[in-house]
């Protein structure tokens, strides 16, 4: 029998699909059926994987629900397009979690699944749905989608998932025992050994000094800048804390806050402690019972670029700090507030220390405060005139209250307290007082 073939047999893959290609000669004759079937099997099996990606594996990194941060593992076994295996999500603050099994299908490349049934939870209410695209071989990128199934999520989230997948050297890192918190003992009655340990943390500070706005029909203030300088200025100098751990952001925008506060949220840890504070204007709002900062592009006439006290709120309460203090010198400062605190001993410091706290010290409750600030003043003059080497937020506080009132010209009372909602467990920040 006569027969000629090509001398030699090529694939071309291209937008995935594959393309004999005969080389040198042209094929003469048919191929054998079992030769052409084994043929296109190849062709098909090659389409298909073009098409569904290879999603099955251990994969592991962060995601973000609006401004809610999470830790995420992810195992996925992949059969041609389909799916199944379970997802489990932890909130850096380790509060919230929750593990459930998942399912789905791989379209054009991109996979779709969603949670089944819960294996176990704490603190979260539906099973979301993940869209998934593959980056390259070992990297996911995701977001969240609506899941209509019972006890999913009916409404898409706000965020995104960035997973990759795990090797060997990425499981015995992320394996590794997380830091653990020195234990200050009870003995420690003088707070020598919180001393000791407090200068192995770090201070974490957002500055944020607002003056200038675009908006013709928003007055411009005069002293927010000055203010926040003087601040930053006596933090460094005599505390405990360094000029590159200070972020210090003048007359910022709406986006330009987010993102800053999206930072501190991925970089402070739970050893460490955060000071936030903020000059400029504030607005309460009667009819919804809400506060606002004024970002420097804030119209007067809509609310788009206000940032509200239940984003902060949010922001604080997800940042994963020992102990969050934030200081706001502007109108109507106090409506974040939820409560009082009180505590002065070495003994009661000692203990406020330990447990973690989200407090709030506000130049005055829910009424205008005047541009030139009495408050700050005296705040930055209580901070210099201490000569204790620890010194508690509401110790501060405390030593200066009622220089604001006696000298405040319209007889504002600043506050200090709870901030409402944001995971406060009793704690309290401490300052450290340099040597």
């Amino acid at each position: 029998m006569s027969s000629k073939v090509t001398k030699t047999v090529g694939f071309l893959f291209r937008s995935n699909t594959v393309y004999l290609q005969a080389t040198n000669h042209l094929i003469m004759n048919r191929l054998p059926r079992v030769t052409l079937f084994f043929l296109l099997s190849i062709i098909a099996s090659v389409q298909c994987l073009g098409q569904s990606g290879n999603f099955g594996g251990n994969w592991y990194g962060t995601a973000n629900w609006g401004v809610q941060n999470f830790k995420v593992e992810l195992e996925l076994n992949q059969i041609g397009t389909k799916l199944d295996g379970s997802i489990y999500f932890e909130t850096l603050n380790k509060k919230k979690f929750a593990k459930y099994a998942v399912s789905g299908d791989i379209t054009n490349g991109v996979a779709l699944v969603k949670g089944t049934k819960y294996m176990e939870k704490k603190g979260i209410w539906c099973l979301s749905g993940i869209e998934l695209s593959q980056g390259n071989t070992n990297q996911l990128t995701g977001k969240w989608k609506a899941n209509t199934g019972a006890g999913g999520c009916w409404v898409a989230g706000m965020g995104k998932l960035n997973l990759l997948k795990m090797g060997e050297t990425q499981q015995l890192a992320k394996r590794m025992p997380p830091e653990q918190e020195v234990v200050i003992a009870d003995k420690d009655k003088t707070g020598n050994m919180l001393y000791t340990e407090l200068q192995n943390r770090t201070y974490y500070a957002l500055i944020i000094g607002i003056q200038d706005y675009k908006d013709p029909n928003v007055v411009d203030l005069d002293q927010p800048i000055a203010d926040a300088t003087a601040l930053k200025n006596e933090l460094i100098a005599e505390y405990g804390f360094k000029n590159q751990d200070i972020t210090f952001l003048k007359n910022p925008d709406r986006t330009t806050l987010i993102e800053t506060f999206d930072h501190l949220t991925a970089t402070v840890k739970n050893t460490d402690n955060l000071l936030v504070f903020y000059a400029g204007h504030g607005i309460w709002d009667e009819k919804i019972e809400q506060g606002y900062w004024l970002p420097s592009n804030a119209k007067k006439t809509s609310k788009a670029a206000w940032l509200s006290n239940g984003t902060i709120r949010d922001y604080i309460r997800a940042i994963d700090s020992k102990h969050t203090l934030l200081i706001t010198d502007a109108c109507f400062g106090g409506g974040i507030l939820k409560t009082r605190a009180a505590f002065t001993s070495s003994k009661a410091m000692l203990e406020m220390y330990k447990l973690p706290s989200r407090k709030a010290m506000t130049s005055g409750s829910l009424k205008t405060v005047p541009d030139k600030s009495v408050f700050i003043e005296y705040l930055i003059k209580a901070l210099k005139s201490n000569n204790q080497p620890l010194i508690s937020a509401d110790q501060l506080f405390g030593s200066f209250k009622y220089n604001v009132i006696n000298n405040s010209p319209n007889g504002q009372v600043p506050q200090y307290g709870v901030i409402s909602q944001a995971d406060d467990e009793g704690g309290d920040f401490i300052f450290i007082k340099k040597n």
